[in-house]
């Protein structure tokens, strides 16, 4: 029998004094391609961080089969994400160049990692649907884009075995499916692969072996038929939330409106001729391709793109750009997005990032009063984080940091609330809170959704308008509206 890729005997690993992993052995088999399913906090990530070398255990011992080491073995997940954002913004010279815009990093150089293009990587970057974005910088990509960047950046360095993180949180159908087509070549392929997944509907049946996951223990090893049938559908959450209602709207006046919108970039076209209107009564659903333009569009509504200013954007009746400063704009607006998660919140403890939804700040810079800590408290206890309000924010796995943004999103009881892919990183459960909390939030209370998605089974049950941005005869995209 051949030896294991790696084996971990009696592995001890914790943040500070909280253990991750504990007396935890395991072995990886030779020439298997696997699946480890669990939800978050379950240690999945840990592990593959100690695979990697990213972390070193406090105790026991971690071997790898001959000829084989950390560095041979490639981890995608939204942390290389976030690194290399990170690494981007440090180098931003926009304040000192002449047209003051700096692209960044091209996702090119990502790639290449300072090798020299060749075939390989053009057919690489095709099969993927990157070739297009190529000389854009890694800032300005979508999410599914940036996590389609990251696989081409690890299959062209050719790794001896690949942990894949997650690989179709952001994706679009299209790019979903391109994944998956994607996965089912690399399981054809004699690489060895380890796909963390909380969802079980995201193994591929050719999968060699599931391993589930809870605690920081392996629980036992089933096939991907066995785990899919085993995972259970969970009932949206429903624990009473501290809605703090606002007036009503008029019921004939749009609370927002988009006339005739156009906007480019650089030259390129992004958003084509928009007309949409949200009538007090609804919530909508956007949905389009990865890149777009759903992010740009949410940030015309909600002061986060300065090319609303000449258009016809108009908010609870009043057309942008009429007075208005660009707080009393955000003052609306409650925002959760992917790029909120990836700002700099290392250092701030829990209650203090979801205070800073009071001040509309990423970080907290001004004192709150003992009746905002009440409120700060409530939507903690509400949403199940309060024994969590002192840690750290990075130590948080990525769904607990999903959840305290939400948090932070719903403090200032706002009339519009952005849940731009709010899912990305969370785990069943913690989804069917988070729907379920979206529920109660539109049926208890006058803030209206605007809820960003790729996956039907991921849009809550208050959704009675969709917009669809589809593809415009004069390029860039333009949006379809259906209602219910």
């Amino acid at each position: 029998m051949s030896a294991p890729i790696i084996a971990f005997d009696a592995i001890r690993f914790a943040y500070q004094l909280d253990p991750i992993l504990d007396n935890f052995s395991w072995q990886w088999p030779a020439a298997q391609h696997i699946a480890i399913l669990g939800g978050n906090g379950a240690g999945k990530t840990t592990l593959a961080k100690l695979i990697t070398d990213k972390l070193r255990a406090n105790q026991g011992r971690i071997t790898y089969a001959a000829e084989l080491g950390p560095d041979d073995i490639a981890h995608i997940s939204f942390d290389l994400h976030r690194e290399l954002m990170e690494h981007d913004r440090r180098f931003d010279d926009s304040e000192t160049r002449d047209d003051a815009f700096d692209v960044g990093t091209p996702v090119r150089n990502i790639i290449l990692q300072g090798q020299t293009a060749n075939d390989e990587f053009e057919i690489l970057c095709q099969r993927l649907g990157i070739s297009h974005i190529l000389d854009q910088g890694i800032r300005f990509i979508s999410t599914g884009e940036s996590r389609k960047t990251l696989l081409a950046r690890a299959l062209l360095a050719k790794p001896a075995a690949l942990i894949l993180d997650n690989p179709f949180e952001g994706l679009d159908i299209k790019a979903q499916a391109e994944m998956r087509a994607m996965l089912d070549e690399l399981l054809l392929s004699p690489t060895p692969l380890i796909l963390l997944t909380k969802d079980a509907s995201d193994i591929p049946d050719a999968i060699d072996a599931v391993y589930t996951m809870a605690q920081g223990k392996i629980l036992g090893q089933c096939s991907a038929a066995e785990a899919k049938q085993a995972s259970a559908a969970l009932h949206h959450y429903a624990k009473p939330l501290p809605i703090v209602d606002a007036p009503a709207h008029p019921n004939d006046t749009a609370l927002l409106e988009l006339r005739n919108i156009n906007v480019n970039f650089r030259g390129k076209q992004v958003l084509s001729d928009i007309n949409w209107r949200l009538m007090p009564n609804q919530h909508c659903c956007i949905s389009g391709p990865n890149g777009a333009g759903k992010s740009t569009l949410l940030g015309l509504l909600c002061g986060e793109n300065d090319k609303a200013y000449g258009q016809e954007v108009y908010l609870f009746g009043k057309r942008r750009g009429s007075g208005e400063s660009i707080w009393e704009v955000k003052a609306l607006f409650g925002l959760l997005n992917t790029s909120m998660q990836m700002s700099n919140l290392k250092r701030t403890k829990v209650i203090d990032v979801v205070a800073s939804g009071l001040f509309d700040s990423v970080g907290l810079y001004t004192d709150y009063s003992e009746s905002q800590r009440q409120t700060l408290v409530a939507w903690l206890n509400a949403l199940e984080l309060l024994p969590l309000k002192e840690q750290r924010f990075d130590r948080l796995s990525f769904g607990e940091q999903r959840m305290v943004l939400l948090a932070r999103a719903m403090v200032k009881s706002p009339r519009i609330l952005i849940l731009d892919e709010p899912c990305i990183g969370l785990d069943n459960e913690q989804k069917s809170r988070l729907l379920g909390a979206v529920d109660q939030i539109a049926a208890h209370g006058q803030t209206r959704m605007l809820f960003v998605s790729h996956r039907s089974e991921e849009v809550p049950e208050c959704i009675n308008q969709f917009m669809d941005l589809v593809p415009a005869s004069q390029g860039g995209y333009t949006a379809q509206i259906r209602e219910f």
